[in-house]
């Protein structure tokens, strides 16, 4: 018995030992997971300058490379050896093989093709794999040290390509371009964008959309349109896509250009069209009317576990026999760092004043997921529900009493305490719970700011301010003949009762830039509104800022009759002057001015969500317009994230390419567009 023992441990002794020299002698084999090839003699796939620690990551067992530390660079052609085998290592652009990728190699590249007796790495030369080193070669690599976009030296990593695609059955007659979110386009202009497909750019944790835009000559009915699943570069892995259909205003006229030299346009250059303004969840088939643009909404979602990268779709169209009449490419390229759940901006938004009680959770959520707050909470937040609520990062803000939609009036007095000692328990939901009893206070209404905040104060036995956050939008003017005579104007008067301000956002326009919200006499004594804030932050008030019906044309708001990057680059503003939050009075204030028969928001104030049933779907339906709010919100995120890393001043300097001013503003997408990849080049760059 025990020799037999003795056998059997010995046996597994050796087995363990055959098991370890194998791992140890395991070849070049890649680890799980790894993006690299071994072919034809060389490791393929490695993208730009790598040390060989991280060379070695990518291998399943123990690997030598040119007898090098790990923290030495690998450079083209060095040896790796495992096991008897061995490859060499690629490192596309490395011509001079010093395991950098610089003006150099383009010399030694130009030094060869004129046929010097220069020593290169020929294969990693040529970054075109044409096959042979050729002026093309030199043209990519300066295009890559020049960094612009969508070129990979060896073709290792997906780029986007600018180019259409023949479907199956293509049909002619059909029309298909792109453009980006913010670029308001009429159903009459039939003009080709210049996009034959398009790339998206996003964080993780982010949605980011853009425009399809479909027309013919004639008229087709019984068409479906497919969005496939965005596939990742190195086919590991996938990001869903949503695919949806766009109503039209017709009674709105956009402005060709707003303000130049910071004042309004002639009201002349503006032209009238049926304008994009619903996003419908798409129906099984649609009817494509003939000469008139259709627009689609294309928008990605990735979460914080999407793998960086790009990722790549086809937008297939398909007639009314299903055969697939026309198709393209869409790409979303998803940068390496991650948005928050909690939105770095506060926001309190009215949604909906009267919908079916028991849809307004739905209405509450769809505008979280648009990073946007709601006045009044779905739920009871005395109960396990209101808890969750109240804990749930996204959610920045919400009334504990004050202005309510959904219910019929004020809560009781009990109830107000009793939510207000379950808000001041935890300190985060503290900083979202407000009191909200005045709106736009005027003259002596300016005194019920004083009297709520009294009757709150003996309510909830509180002896100061800081213990409650109390807020109301306001605007300018004086609470008496007495006040005015000496000069006491509504901030003034106003704090001592109230700790988040939240004026009109045109009280940042200075009065050296032709800003007149504040009366002279007032700025005479006091000075900007812009100077007077800073006294209330350094007593710990929160500075944000709202805007309604006003301010009107030219300054920033959420008007129909914008462009998109108008809507969105309030943002920028709302970073521009270290404003951190924003209050919106209601989401569907025009719902009576939309049936079969007519489509009337006015422009659009107060409207940024749709009831679905008025066309057949259920539920809430964003504006066009309420897309641009959303992706202004991750743009306020992208520049708080790069103050943390790099400063505000540095920040700064980019925000003033969009907006330097509240009248000076570009009306240009694509500045906003080349402003927002500065800052996430920031954020890359500076990360840890």
């Amino acid at each position: 018995m025990k020799k037999l023992l003795t056998l059997v441990l010995t046996g597994a002794m050796l087995l363990s030992c055959a098991v370890s020299v194998f791992a140890d002698d395991a070849g070049l084999a890649l680890a799980e997971g790894s993006h690299l090839k071994i072919e034809n003699g060389i490791v393929d796939m490695i993208d730009g300058a790598i040390t060989v620690g991280e060379l070695k990551a990518n291998f399943a067992g123990a690997v030598d490379v040119a007898g090098k530390a790990d923290d030495a660079a690998v450079c083209a052609d060095d040896v790796v050896t495992a096991g008897g085998e061995t490859a060499k290592a690629i490192i596309w652009g490395d011509a001079s093989k010093d395991g950098k990728i610089t003006l150099t190699d383009a010399t030694r590249m130009l030094q060869s093709i004129a046929k010097w007796n220069v020593a290169i790495s020929e294969t990693a030369a040529d970054v075109d794999r044409s096959g042979k080193l050729n002026l093309s070669d030199v043209s990519k690599l300066m295009q890559k040290l020049a960094k612009w976009s969508d070129i990979s030296l060896g073709n290792v990593r997906m780029v986007f390509e600018n180019k259409a695609l023949t479907a199956e059955h293509d049909d002619p007659t059909l029309k298909l371009s792109f453009t980006s979110m913010m670029h308001k386009v009429g159903v009459k202009e039939l003009s080709h964008t210049g996009e034959n497909a398009y790339k998206m750019k996003l964080a993780r944790n982010e949605d980011e959309s853009c425009q399809a835009l479909l027309w013919s000559d004639t008229a087709k009915e019984g068409m479906t349109a497919e969005l496939a699943p965005f596939v990742h570069e190195y086919g590991d892995a996938t990001i869903d896509g949503k695919l949806e259909w766009v109503i039209y205003d017709d009674k709105v006229a956009v402005f060709t250009t707003v303000i130049r030299d910071g004042k309004l346009t002639d009201p002349q250059e503006v032209y009238t069209d049926d304008m994009p303004e619903v996003l419908l969840d798409m129906a099984d088939s649609f009817e494509l009317k003939g000469e008139r643009t259709q627009h689609f909404v294309i928008t990605v979602s990735s979460t914080k576990d999407t793998p960086v990268g790009m990722y790549k779709s086809t937008l297939t169209f398909k007639d009314a026999e299903g055969k697939a009449v026309k198709c393209a490419n869409v790409y979303a390229y998803v940068w390496d760092f991650t948005l928050p759940d909690a939105p770095y901006s506060a926001s309190l938004f009215g949604t909906v004043r009267n919908p079916v009680v028991s849809q307004y959770p739905d209405y509450v959520e769809h505008m979280l997921t648009m990073n946007l707050s709601s006045y009044v909470p779905p739920v009871d937040l005395l109960t396990d529900e209101g808890t969750d609520y109240m804990n749930d990062p996204r959610v920045t803000a919400f009334i504990i009493d004050g202005f309510s939609y959904v219910y019929t009036g004020d809560i009781p007095d009990d109830q107000t305490v009793a939510l207000y000692h379950k808000v001041k328990s935890n300190p985060e939901w503290f900083k979202k719970g407000v009191f909200y009893y005045t709106d736009e206070p005027y003259a002596d209404g300016l005194f019920q700011v004083k009297t709520t905040y009294e009757y709150l104060a003996n309510l909830l036995g509180i002896k100061d301010l800081s213990e409650v956050r109390n807020l109301t939008p306001f605007g300018q003017s004086y609470p008496d003949a007495e006040h005015q005579a000496k000069c006491i104007d509504a901030v003034e008067f106003i704090k001592p009762y109230i700790n988040v301000w939240v004026p009109v956002s045109m009280a940042y326009h200075k009065w050296e830039e032709g800003g007149r919200w504040t009366p002279r006499f007032v700025y005479n004594k006091y000075g900007d509104y812009t100077d007077r804030v800073e006294e209330m932050r350094a007593r710990g008030d929160d500075i944000w800022w709202y805007v309604c019906v006003a301010p009107e044309v030219p300054y920033a708001n959420y008007f129909n009759c914008y462009q998109g990057v108008i809507n969105r680059l309030l943002s920028w503003q709302q970073y521009f002057n270290n404003v951190n939050g924003v209050l919106y009075y209601a989401t569907g204030e025009y719902w009576g001015g939309i049936s079969k028969y007519q489509f009337d928001i006015k422009n659009g104030d107060g409207t940024l969500q749709f009831p679905g049933e008025n066309w057949g779907r259920t539920g809430p339906q964003a504006s066009w317009r309420l897309y641009q709010i959303r992706d202004g919100f991750d743009d306020f995120d992208y520049m708080k994230i790069a103050e943390e890393l790099v400063g505000r001043e540095a920040v700064m300097k980019i925000v003033t390419k969009v907006s330097s001013g509240m009248l000076k503003y570009t009306e240009d997408y694509r500045v906003l567009e080349a402003a927002r990849d500065e800052i996430v080049q920031m954020i890359l760059d500076n990360q840890k």
